[in-house]
């Protein structure tokens, strides 16, 4: 099987044509969680923004020992065992996005390989996506890190 790189995706050739997953919408949310946990129980480096704080709480207990970096939610505080996992701030803006009609908060747990997009409201999760690459998201990752210079550090 061939590859051809274009850019960061790297492309297998599959009966004669370029093919590459992109992404990935879980049928439920419980689903998606579950995606996340495993993610994150097999990686060094975990990038977290916006996040609501029940799912925060959720993925402590697997981030430690990570290279961890969390951006809370407006208006949160960190609690003293989360600044002790990793690097904390929170965020100065209000990140939302039109979900059916609702305005809700668009957050991402990131990988070296996958962002999971967190949609939600009231600490309810909506929905959760990816956006999957064969290797670099770099270009997506430094949204991340202009997210952390803009926040508020602790």
């Amino acid at each position: 099987m061939g590859r051809r790189k274009r850019g960061c995706i790297s492309m297998p050739i599959v009966d004669g044509r370029y093919e590459t997953k992109l992404s990935t919408t879980y049928a439920t949310v419980e689903e998606g969680i579950e995606a996340i946990k495993r993610k994150v129980q097999k990686s060094r480096r975990v990038r977290i923004s916006n996040i609501p704080m029940n799912l925060l709480d959720q993925l402590m207990p697997l981030l430690k020992e990570k290279d961890l970096k969390v951006i809370l939610p407006l208006g949160e505080k960190p609690s003293d065992e989360l600044k002790q996992l990793g690097e904390v701030a929170t965020t100065k803006a209000r990140i939302y996005v039109d979900f059916k009609g609702k305005e809700a908060f668009s957050g991402s747990v990131s990988f070296s390989d996958t962002i999971f997009n967190i949609l939600w409201l009231d600490d309810e999760i909506l929905n959760i996506s990816t956006m999957e690459y064969t290797k670099c998201v770099k270009c997506l990752l430094d949204t991340f890190e202009g997210g952390w210079r803009y926040s508020e550090k602790w």
